[in-house]
C-alpha cells in the first residue's frame, strides 16, 4: 500500500493538466503582456508545459529531495533561460508562480477533503512545510539563474556596443585611424584605456589616428582620462595623433595642466593623414 505521501504526489500528477488549464485561464490577469495578452499560440503551449513541469517539481519533494534537487535545476534553467529570452521582468516572473502556488495547493486541499478522516492535522502541517519550502527553492534557484544569464547577456551585449562605438580601422600596414564619436563619459573613457591598446597590439599598429571631431562634449574627469590613454599607447610603443579638438576641449586641456605637447595635434583627419605622409601612400 503507498504511503499517504505517494497518494498525494499521484493525485497532483493526476491533476497536472488541470492545474495548468486553471493557470492559462487566470494568466489573462498578469501584469506582463506575455503572459495575459500574448497572440502567439505557440506561447501558451510552452506555458503549458513549463507549468507542467514545475507542477512535477514540486510534487516530487514530497518522496524524493535528490530527485527534487535535480528536477528543480532543470526547471530554473529552462525558466530563466526563456523569460530572459523574452525580456519578462523577474518580479512578473514570481507574480505568476505565486498563482501556480496558489492553484496547486488548493488541490492539496480538495484532495484533504476527498481523504476525510484517513489525513490528520500532522500530515497537512507536514505537506505545508514542504511545499512552502519547496517553492521559495524554486523562487530562490530561478533567480540566481535569472541574474546570472541576464548579466552574462547584458555584458555582451555592453561589450559589443563598445567595440561598435569604438571601432579602430586599419587604413595602412601598422596603421589604423580610431573615430570616437557621441558622447564620451568617464566610464566609456577608461574603457578606451583598457580596450584599444590591447587592439593595436592584435592588429600590428605603431600609429593610431584617433579623430575626435565627432565628439560633443568632453568634461574635466575625460579629457585628463583621454590624456592618459595617450600616455599608454605611447608606452606601448604606438604613436598616438589626435584630431578634431574643439576649442572648449583644448581650453579645458590647458586648465587641467595636460601637456598635449608631446602628441601630435591637428584640426583635421585629414590634415593628420597629409602631414604624417600617410594620406600619400594610401
Amino acid at each position: 500500500m503507498s504511503s499517504i505521501n505517494e497518494q498525494l504526489y499521484n493525485y497532483l500528477i493526476e491533476n497536472s493538466p488541470h492545474i495548468s488549464q486553471q493557470w492559462l485561464e487566470e494568466k489573462r490577469n498578469f501584469t506582463d503582456p506575455f503572459y495575459s495578452n500574448n497572440p502567439n499560440p505557440s506561447i501558451d503551449e510552452l506555458l503549458k508545459e513549463q507549468n507542467a513541469l514545475t507542477i512535477r517539481t514540486v510534487a516530487t519533494s514530497l518522496l524524493d529531495e535528490k530527485t527534487f534537487s535535480e528536477l528543480l535545476e532543470t526547471w530554473a534553467e529552462t525558466v530563466a533561460k526563456n523569460r530572459v529570452e523574452n525580456n519578462i521582468a523577474i518580479h512578473n516572473v514570481i507574480e505568476a508562480l505565486n498563482k501556480t502556488r496558489e492553484i496547486i495547493w488548493s488541490y492539496v486541499e480538495r484532495f484533504v477533503q476527498g481523504q476525510a478522516g484517513a489525513i490528520t492535522t500532522k500530515d497537512v502541517l507536514k505537506w505545508s512545510s514542504i511545499y512552502n519550502q519547496s517553492f521559495d527553492r524554486l523562487i530562490f534557484e530561478f533567480s540566481k539563474r535569472y541574474y546570472y544569464l541576464f548579466t552574462t547577456r547584458l555584458n555582451a551585449q555592453q561589450m559589443l556596443i563598445r567595440e561598435l562605438s569604438s571601432p579602430i580601422i586599419p587604413i595602412l600596414e601598422k596603421v589604423g585611424v580610431l573615430p570616437i564619436v557621441g558622447d564620451v563619459d568617464t566610464y566609456r573613457a577608461k574603457s578606451l584605456s583598457e580596450e584599444i591598446p590591447q587592439k593595436c597590439i592584435e592588429l600590428g599598429l605603431d600609429k593610431l589616428f584617433i579623430d575626435i571631431s565627432g565628439v560633443s562634449i568632453i568634461d574635466t574627469m575625460v579629457a585628463n582620462e583621454l590624456y592618459k590613454f595617450m600616455e599608454v599607447l605611447s608606452l606601448l610603443g604606438i604613436r598616438p595623433y589626435i584630431s578634431g579638438i574643439r576649442p572648449e576641449v583644448a581650453h579645458t586641456s590647458v586648465q587641467l595642466g595636460l601637456d598635449f605637447g608631446k602628441i601630435s595635434t591637428f584640426s583635421s583627419l585629414k590634415q593628420a593623414l597629409l602631414r604624417t605622409g600617410v594620406y600619400k601612400n594610401m
